[in-house]
């Protein structure tokens, strides 16, 4: 898949069939739309910065920065989860303006960016595990 960046090969095969028409309920997590090949390539404005979508959260941390919103946000836990983490977060689908998103710096785990909330919350430690507990809506 071109022009992707290094993906765990559980997505990659996900992608391959993968038409965004459907959304995904996870938990008590509703609607959840997974961006495709082409959408996860496609550039995105988010406060004035252009990249593609994959790379949103990049834009996410600038923007948090820049407005003096936050140093760290937290995880489920309570606990720091650095704003380089998070920018380094590749975002795979989107609820409302939160962020779904894999964390090469913890294996590809599935998390999600709570926009208004400022904190994340790691959904399962990989993207079959998430994707097994899924259901299609």
């Amino acid at each position: 898949m071109s022009g992707l960046p290094p993906l765990p090969s559980d997505y990659l095969e996900f992608l391959k069939s993968h038409d965004g028409e459907s959304s995904y309920t996870f938990g008590e997590l509703d609607s959840w739309w997974l961006s495709t090949e082409e959408a996860l390539l496609q550039t995105v404005n988010f406060d004035g910065q252009k990249r593609p979508a994959i790379y949103m959260l990049q834009s996410v941390v600038v923007s948090l920065k820049k407005h003096g919103e936050v140093d760290a946000v937290e995880d489920q836990d309570g606990e720091e989860f650095s704003l380089d983490r998070l920018a380094g977060g590749l975002a795979i689908g989107d609820n409302n303006g939160d962020v779904m998103f894999l964390d090469p710096s913890d294996g590809f785990s599935v998390w999600l960016y709570h926009h208004d909330g400022f904190d994340v919350e790691r959904l399962a430690g990989s993207f079959s595990e998430w994707l097994g507990e899924a259901e299609l809506d």
